[in-house]
């Protein structure tokens, strides 16, 4: 009998197909992670079944989220459950309602009458029902933070003085406490990179828990982020392109120039606001690209709303009418997002990810496969991910100079451009696959396993 895998991703908006990446602020990264681990973990022979459980949401404002039940694919199931009211609510107002979810999930593995042989956590929501199941029913339990609250306080600024404040929207006491009690019953953790492990777990009573922590960069659907074709186009593919030109000739002045380009969540870490300051300061990188930003504003939020009115303030400000377009649209991620990508890359273009902090930066690794040239935040997994000069450049988020120097570098060298571009999909195929990511899990998952075994 294969291993029966349990992934628990509690928060955002999770279904097989057209998943709805930057929909809101929850729905980003963690969801095409749990998905692409689901089918991959899935396609390995000691494998007979994953399960990636998450919440039921009925709600007409979010359809296609309602089926208890969805096959991802043949050995691959998303399991729905109850937890609190029946429509979307954010992650941040998740934390009444975790008990519910934990019982309804013991209820479902008495249903299944076979318990899973371990369980996944993602995240401190899903992380806090995995620890109690695995305390309560003996299955070994890894977890896998994305991202946590202390590093999350320090960004916001959180301090004695405004620390109620936050604390009402964001509940930091119960998340920090659900984190803490992970980090001490979890059989294993695992971080994308080191530099993940030092900046996000920093704060934390780690102590003899040091020796569980494993280090397994995530992957990208190789299948799906790829360089551009020479030739033969499907129609559908010429379409899409045709999409994005037309979207190009509408906000721009030059649109057959290359353009910088970011596609992010309006938050204030993913720093689309130092972006916009770098370009709008410097003449030069004006006249060598136009800057195209995907924020990805359906669903913004209050700070979203202010950033947006921030931005076009400084396109006023910098007359950049002509130069910049922000497109009032989120891309689907299974097929636009790769196909812009590549219409990037044709155009000579660059991608930026200025965040100033990024835990790991899956757009790195997209871009990259797809042979678009990446200038990306130096804090965090992009440091890991790129070796500065080679397969990328670095950046430092916080100087805008330093933001578009490096832009200005390899917009202005085409010999730069096409070794960091061949170089970048050489070490994204050689590391950075969902196959090779799931068979690191795999074996973590089987030493935790057998931990617990011994223990009996």
């Amino acid at each position: 009998m294969g291993l029966y895998i349990q992934i628990h991703s509690m928060h955002g908006l999770i279904r097989p197909q057209k998943p709805e990446i930057g929909r809101d602020v929850d729905t980003g990264g963690q969801v095409v992670y749990v998905l692409e681990l689901a089918k991959a973990l899935a396609r390995l022979k000691k494998v007979e079944r994953v399960d990636l459980v998450t919440r039921r949401i009925r709600d007409s404002n979010y359809p296609g989220y309602s089926k208890p039940v969805e096959p991802i694919s043949d050995k691959a199931f998303i399991v729905r459950l109850e937890c609190g009211p029946p429509g979307y609510i954010k992650k941040v107002d998740l934390w009444p309602h975790i008990g519910e979810y934990a019982e309804n999930t013991r209820k479902y593995i008495r249903k299944l009458r076979r318990k899973p042989d371990i369980l996944h956590g993602n995240y401190a929501d899903a992380g806090l029902v995995c620890s109690k199941l695995s305390e309560e029913l003996a299955i070994p339990f890894v977890h896998t933070g994305h991202s946590l609250g202390l590093p999350k306080m320090r960004s916001l600024g959180v301090n004695r003085a405004n620390r109620q404040e936050f604390e009402e929207v964001f509940h930091f006491e119960k998340r920090l406490a659900a984190e803490q009690k992970i980090i001490d019953t979890a059989s294993a953790i695992v971080a994308s990179t080191k530099e993940e492990f030092k900046n996000q777990y920093k704060g934390y009573k780690i102590g003899k828990n040091i020796s569980k922590f494993r280090f397994i960069p995530p992957g990208i659907n190789l299948g799906r982020f790829y360089p551009p074709k020479k030739r033969g186009l499907s129609g559908e593919e010429q379409k899409t392109m045709r999409f994005f030109q037309n979207l190009l000739d509408q906000d721009l002045k030059s649109p057959a120039k290359p353009f910088i380009t970011a596609l992010s969540r309006l938050n204030k870490v993913k720093n689309i606001n130092g972006l916009m300051q770098a370009y709008s300061s410097d003449r030069q990188l004006q006249s060598m690209a136009n800057l195209v930003i995907f924020a990805q504003i359906q669903d913004t939020g209050t700070y979203g709303q202010k950033l947006i009115k921030k931005l076009n303030s400084m396109i006023r400000k910098h007359n950049l009418y002509g130069k910049v377009s922000m497109p009032a649209i989120s891309l689907d991620y299974d097929k636009q997002v790769p196909e812009y990508y590549r219409f990037a890359a044709q155009r000579r273009s660059v991608f930026v990810n200025p965040a100033l902090m990024e835990p790991f930066g899956l757009t790195v690794l997209e871009a990259s496969a797809c042979g678009l040239p990446v200038v990306a935040t130096k804090n965090g997994g992009p440091s890991e991910i790129i070796a500065d000069g080679r397969t990328g450049l670095l950046i430092d988020p916080r100087d805008t100079r330093d933001i578009a120097r490096k832009l200005k570098l390899l917009l202005g060298s085409r010999v730069l451009w096409n070794e960091i571009s061949e170089n970048s999909q050489r070490n994204i195929r050689r590391n950075f696959s969902w196959d090779l990511c799931a068979k690191n899990y795999l074996r973590v998952f089987g030493s935790a396993i057998g931990q617990t075994r011994q223990a009996k």
